[in-house]
């Protein structure tokens, strides 16, 4: 199951324009850190040329969903989806969508149903003649809210690659004549469903997280006492959630992984991702534009170094429940068993009340911009593999006052009760971030994460 803490980017503050930046420049230098007279930092990049196994990634401004701030640290790629079997180049065949936003915390594509409405996708049946035929429905919820939406199966173009007959959900933002969601999602979703683009900062979400499914064993069987319902069954045609119930789907029918659903012959792609960023330096970048690599120890541009920092994340659920899938954080003191690499977050995100908070905001405002330290380690074993890891915290309403998009120190409090530390998406500048998935990497001990600076 992938990762479902995803932290809000409103902050209270007057409502600021983000900028519009190419995300195609090749350009890897930058000039100082000062503010044009659109308050722009210089866009910032790392060199890119199309191979067989990548896909330009690109921070900057997109779909704007969040009333009080602006598009700040989203991650968005821009992916082909098919009817099996489809002809790319045919418009009647696949659709194109940009600003999809990349996720290493969650699993599984998901797009705005109104974007490939015209494909006339086809629908995952759970039962058909001669019993009522029914369809596969998902909610997925997060902490700023949830998605309500059928599922479907498509064939997923990234880059040169596709993934064929992939298990997608299609989020539903087209009320008419559709079912809507449940009173359950709704709760789970904190009475907040994201239904539009706007309302989602995207057109969809590419989840490509440490596992292969998007739930796994408890969809498998259809146990979902004392947590939300995350399949249901809805007879065809139905316009009214009433109808609906709870459902057991097999596991070649779950949202699946597009990454795990890549070709693993004659070049296993299909085992994790590499996401390369540049650099990004106070106060901001306009843009930062990247690549993401596909596979692990296949190719040149995906071999792991030996140099790189590696951490192994928990897998004993039993005994370890809140370091499942997850790395260790020490920092100030207390120790974050609920640690992870995430680009579906748009800060740092970790508790600390010696920390300024903005005004009526979950962001920190410190006077100045803070220099630190945490330590990252493995899952299950948090004295093992640890690592110092230097970042920077920033002062918010500074940051979102210019019109930037990508800041390396943008950094809040996670919800109260939260015992986790997620190191979104400034995490990922500067660095090679080397992702696994489980049961793909062909190791045994488990899911890892692994990373080396960018060399300029």
């Amino acid at each position: 199951m992938g990762k479902r803490l995803k932290y809000a980017m409103a902050c209270g503050m007057v409502m600021l324009m983000a900028a519009c930046g190419g995300g195609d420049s090749t350009t890897t230098t930058v000039t100082g850190n000062g503010l044009n007279s659109l308050g722009l930092s210089p866009a910032v990049a790392t060199a890119f040329t199309q191979t067989d196994n990548n896909l330009r990634v690109v921070v900057q401004d997109g779909p704007h969903g969040f009333t009080f701030s602006p598009n700040a640290n989203i991650l968005y790629a821009t992916v082909t989806v098919c009817i099996p079997g489809g002809n790319v180049v045919n418009p009647t065949e696949c659709q194109t969508i940009d600003h999809v936003q990349v996720d290493t915390g969650s699993v599984g594509l998901r797009i705005l149903a109104s974007k490939v409405k015209s494909l006339n996708l086809p629908t995952i049946e759970l039962t058909s003649a001669p019993s009522p035929v029914t369809n596969a429905w998902e909610c997925f919820p997060f902490v700023i809210g949830g998605l309500w939406g059928q599922l479907a199966v498509a064939d997923v173009v990234m880059g040169r690659q596709t993934a064929t007959a992939l298990p997608v959900q299609l989020i539903q933002d087209d009320t008419q004549a559709a079912v809507q969601y449940t009173s359950d999602c709704n709760k789970a979703a904190d009475s907040n469903i994201l239904s539009s683009a706007s309302a989602l900062g995207s057109n969809g979400i590419l989840g490509i997280g440490s596992t292969t499914l998007d739930c796994g064993q408890n969809c498998l069987q259809g146990t979902y006492t004392g947590s939300f319902i995350q399949y249901y069954s809805c007879p065809q045609g139905a316009t009214s959630s009433a109808a609906c119930s709870a459902a057991a789907v097999q596991s070649n029918q779950q949202v699946y992984n597009p990454i795990a659903a890549l070709p693993a012959t004659p070049i296993r792609y299909n085992n994790g991702v590499v996401l390369k960023m540049p650099a990004v330096t106070h106060p901001g970048a306009a843009t930062a534009s990247g690549e993401m690599i596909f596979g692990l120890d296949s190719t040149p541009n995906n071999t792991v170094p030996a140099s790189a920092t590696k951490v192994y994340l928990g897998v004993d659920f039993v005994n370890n429940l809140s370091s499942y899938l997850n790395a260790t954080t020490q920092f100030h003191g207390i120790t974050y068993r609920s640690s992870y690499l995430d680009t579906g977050t748009n800060g740092l995100f970790f508790t600390d009340p010696t920390l300024t908070l903005c005004n009526g905001a979950t962001w920190y405002c410190p006077i100045n911009t803070m220099n630190t330290t945490a330590v990252i380690s493995d899952g299950d074993n948090p004295s093992s593999n640890a690592v110092g890891v230097a970042f920077q915290i920033g002062n918010v309403e500074s940051l979102f006052s210019t019109n930037n998009t990508a800041f390396s120190d943008s950094a809040g409090s996670a919800p109260v009760g939260s015992t986790s530390f997620a190191w979104g998406m400034p995490f990922f500048y500067g660095r090679n971030v080397y992702l696994s998935i489980w049961q793909q990497a062909g190791a045994l001990t488990g899911p890892w994460y692994a990373w080396t600076p960018v060399t300029p």
